[in-house]
């Protein structure tokens, strides 16, 4: 009873611990690497935050082993997704070979990661340094992999025969001949064995299950794999500055994301934008915007919040007969979602002046916007 309720305890740990891939989670299930559930469920913590390298590493046979009841279906599940993903997705996989087998490596794609050979991981295009470790020598292999392309490298730890040059001589066959009985017909059948070595006729689990398909069609994958994101954006809404009626306008703006971390990136903004107003109250102004962004949710669901400060240049003369600021500063948030395999992103977007347009007012607008992006 003791062992039971103490393994539905863990079990129930763990679960846990899927429902809440968060920074805390990670570290301590990297503590705990060494026990098969752990090590599953930190896979599949792993692919929930994006991160499918990782996830792939330690998901490795995890689809057909006996885990706990409460996390067994959710990590197959998450295990057939990863595989899904990486095979429609930008990642490349390098296929990691030693001899002899069973030795420790490592690859500075995946800083802190170790894993036993032969091995397959799955990292972004790039040149990349592998090592492998022996009981007193440390071997290192240069790799370099272009996006969806295949990729192997062999280090070899074993000293190579020394090969002696044949001497001379001579040799009698008389006597031979002469004892040896006579046989007659075709010699006898000798079994070869095969050229090609025993590792590369096994199925393996880390190949098992990856039959490439040339015809297949590429999508994109859920959540940005590049460190940069560009982009476009058309946007209408509501304007008001508090010296005149509230009215609609619109806005164009050119947007671009680089990513400072597995969640969080710089977002950086210009737009112009035509706020409304009829002769000399019209107004339009040209911004510049700069800010941070969180990604939201899992990464299935690309969801980001942005905060940003503006800077914008204001294009009239009066506003309700007063004069206007040429130069202003204003605060914005937005959320924006990138709708899955497509590269269409909808946002909502308030803004909210610092400065004043004309003596005791201030603008603010809340915009939607639709747009493209290349991620």
């Amino acid at each position: 009873m003791l062992a039971w309720t103490a393994t539905a305890a863990r079990a129930g740990v763990l679960a846990d611990a899927l429902a809440k891939p968060d920074a805390a989670t990670v570290a301590k299930l990297r503590s705990q690497r060494d026990d098969l559930a752990a090590r599953c469920t930190l896979g599949a913590v792993y692919a929930k935050r994006g991160d499918l390298s990782r996830a792939h590493l330690y998901l490795e046979g995890c689809a057909d082993a006996e885990l706990p009841e409460d996390i067994a279906g959710d990590i197959a599940k998450v295990t057939r997704d990863v595989k899904k993903r990486l095979r429609d997705g930008d990642l490349s996989p390098i296929e990691i070979v030693t001899k002899p087998d069973g030795l420790v490596v490592e690859i500075s794609a995946l800083p802190g990661e170790t894993f036993t050979t032969p091995a397959t991981v799955w990292v972004q295009a790039g040149t990349y340094e592998v090592k492998a470790v022996t009981t007193t020598q440390i071997f290192t292999s240069p790799v370099t992999t272009g996006v969806r392309s295949r990729a192997m490298v062999v280090i070899e730890t074993e000293p190579k025969q020394k090969i002696t040059a044949p001497k001379a001589g001579t040799a009698d066959f008389s006597d031979e001949t002469a004892a040896e009985p006579q046989q007659s017909g075709p010699p006898p059948a000798v079994k070869r064995p095969s050229l090609v070595p025993d590792k590369y006729n096994k199925k393996t689990a880390s190949t098992a299950g990856f039959l490439e398909d040339p015809l297949a069609t590429r999508a994109t994958v859920d959540g940005p794999l590049r460190g940069y994101w560009l982009g476009v954006r058309l946007g209408a809404g509501m304007f008001d500055d508090g010296a005149a009626d509230s009215r609609v306008g619109a806005a164009v703006a050119a947007t671009a994301r680089f990513a400072i971390g597995e969640r969080t990136f710089v977002a950086a903004r210009l737009d112009y934008s035509r706020r409304g107003g009829d002769g000399p109250d019209a107004l339009d102004t040209a911004g510049a915007s700069g800010g941070l962004g969180v990604t939201l949710g899992d990464s299935s669901i690309a969801l980001a919040a942005i905060a940003q400060l503006r800077a914008d240049l204001r294009f009239a003369e009066s506003r309700a007969m007063q004069p206007v600021s040429r130069a202003g500063a204003s605060a914005a948030i937005g959320l924006e979602l990138a709708l899955p395999s497509t590269p269409i992103t909808a946002g909502l977007r308030f803004e909210q002046g610092l400065t004043e347009l004309v003596p005791g007012s201030r603008d603010r607008a809340l915009l939607l916007e639709l747009g493209v992006d290349w991620r």
